[in-house]
């Protein structure tokens, strides 16, 4: 796993772009090779500044997530990004929505690619809902594996998300061996009962959010939500507990991994109530590094 290990700037800073250098001193502190950013932010600095910051601290950018188009793109391809995300759109939820918003996605990497990156799909619970129509029962991430193209489209894989909607998921990357470049590392303790405890953002927790001004500030391709929405949906995701203390055979994961071709590993934390945690995004940060590192 050398030079395989890094850590998403979201699980440091959620939606906010502040505080970006600092994070980034912490993460090149702690050891991570490197990171996956959230979009264009910059922490102030002008391009060529933020990517000699960068360089100091001796980190690498693996990936991008939300960026927005060909101006986003060229910037992750300045700091020598191999991938960028691209998502299911969430009102696809029919067997012809899914298609067709693969065709999309394969446009949308075939323009990617031009920027020296790799489309990636990240996933949270949702895409694993059954969907049952005249065709049989399936699901959006078994559709989006048959109609993306695999030289264009791979797949970051998030194995708690994905644990969490009962998906078994060394079995998964071995049958579909060579479609996980990147797998978001993340600990699930039990699978959901259903939808409300799978879903990424339950709808009674958005619906709370008509009529009410979003809290601070978002980075672009970002949600926001009200407080309230904020406690809950951290309270919604207490099943990603320490890496280690739950369901997944972690050095299963790795071999499978390795063995289909893997370009990193990244961390991605939902939930700080851990122990030794103290609820710190920082310790939190730390205590996934380390078991990580020792994988």
């Amino acid at each position: 796993m050398k030079d395989k290990v890094y850590t998403q700037m979201f699980s440091l800073l959620k939606t906010s772009p502040d505080g970006l250098l600092n994070a980034l001193e912490v993460v090149a502190r702690i050891g991570w090779d490197g990171i996956e950013a959230m979009g264009t932010n910059t922490g102030g600095l002008s391009r060529k500044d933020f990517r000699k910051y960068v360089e100091d601290l001796d980190l690498k950018i693996i990936s991008f997530h939300s960026l927005q188009g060909e101006e986003d793109y060229a910037f992750a391809q300045e700091f020598g990004a191999k991938f960028t995300d691209v998502r299911l759109p969430h009102e696809a939820v029919t067997r012809e929505d899914i298609v067709a918003a693969c065709d999309k996605m394969n446009q949308q990497a075939n323009l990617i690619s031009k920027y020296g990156m790799k489309a990636v799909i990240h996933n949270h619970g949702n895409e694993f809902f059954e969907l049952t129509d005249d065709m049989g029962t399936t699901c959006a991430y078994d559709l989006m594996l048959e109609n993306t193209d695999p030289d264009l489209v791979g797949f970051e894989f998030d194995l708690g998300w994905a644990a969490r909607a009962g998906v078994d998921v060394v079995d998964y990357i071995k049958k579909h061996a060579g479609r996980f470049p990147l797998l978001h590392v993340k600990e699930c303790n039990k699978a959901g009962a259903n939808h409300d405890e799978i879903d990424h953002f339950p709808k009674w927790i958005m619906e709370l959010n008509s009529d009410k001004l979003v809290d601070g500030k978002v980075i672009k391709g970002a949600p926001g939500f009200t407080s309230e929405q904020k406690r809950l949906l951290d309270e919604s995701r207490r099943w990603n507990v320490a890496l280690g203390d739950g369901m997944l055979d972690w050095a299963a994961i790795r071999d499978a991994a390795e063995a289909q071709g893997i370009a990193a590993y990244i961390n991605e934390r939902e939930n700080y109530d851990i122990p030794g945690g103290d609820n710190d995004p920082v310790k939190c940060n730390e205590l996934d590094y380390k078991f990580l590192r020792a994988l």
